[in-house]
């Protein structure tokens, strides 16, 4: 159930057809943590501040395609949340 409330925001805030692609990628996903862990822990946590709906509509169109696949996997896709607990990025 809490799962697909997440995906139903996140298809409201970066579009049904980002997610589905997305989630068809989680390999590119895992790849931009791991070579990009940095960039990714400011994606997320610009991300978690916003608490309005059009604030994270705008956060999403202007963040990069690859941190928002790996913000999207990083949250729906088993394989790169356990990937995101290996690195231990308690963050997300």
């Amino acid at each position: 159930m809490l799962h697909r409330q997440l995906r139903n925001a996140l298809e409201e805030i970066f579009g049904t057809p980002f997610i589905d692609d997305a989630l068809g990628q989680p390999e590119m996903a895992q790849l931009t943590i791991y070579e990009r862990r940095d960039d990714f822990r400011k994606a997320v946590l610009g991300f978690q501040r916003l608490n309005f709906r059009e604030e994270q509509q705008e956060y999403a169109e202007g963040l990069e395609a690859e941190l928002g696949v790996a913000l999207v996997c990083a949250l729906l896709d088993t394989e790169t949340r356990e990937v995101v607990a290996e690195l231990g990025l308690s963050y997300l």
